[in-house]
């Protein structure tokens, strides 16, 4: 009996061994590293948000600032794969989000240094995570489990 399971522990173990996940290419890697850029920069600026703070406010945009230019469309190949069957549509669909973001980033600063309206600035945030839940859901193809 001992030896059925250490022999049936085994073969789970080396079963499990031999599932490694597919190395990610560099593109894939520098799209991975825009996307934590982006999500870090949106926490700070709802925890900002929540809790009154300018000054993270200002550290949270200006992280989504700093990937503003292409941060998408440079990855066209990577986001390529995640629509074989239509890759001008990825790229589409990743240059459209890229400007309404940059475009919901420029008013977010102009109301935090010129308007002072929290309301305002919360909404840009809101526009901006709707349009990352957007593409995520075309192209990651993001569904609801059954």
């Amino acid at each position: 009996m001992r030896k059925v399971l250490m022999t049936l522990g085994l073969g789970i173990v080396m079963l499990g061994a031999g599932q490694t996940k597919t190395p990610m290419t560099q593109e894939q890697k520098e799209l991975k590293e825009t996307m934590k850029t982006l999500a870090g920069g949106l926490t700070r600026i709802q925890e900002a948000i929540l809790y009154n703070d300018k000054e993270e406010l200002l550290a949270g945009v200006r992280m989504l600032k700093r990937i503003e230019d292409g941060y998408l469309t440079k990855h066209g190949e990577a986001l390529k794969k995640y629509m074989p069957d239509n890759p001008e549509f990825a790229m589409a669909l990743a240059q459209k989000s890229e400007r309404n973001i940059e475009r919901y980033v420029r008013m977010m600063k102009e109301d935090i240094f010129s308007k002072h309206d929290y309301s305002n600035i919360a909404a840009g945030y809101s526009h901006i995570v709707q349009e990352c839940v957007g593409c995520h859901q075309k192209l990651r193809k993001w569904r609801w489990e059954q």
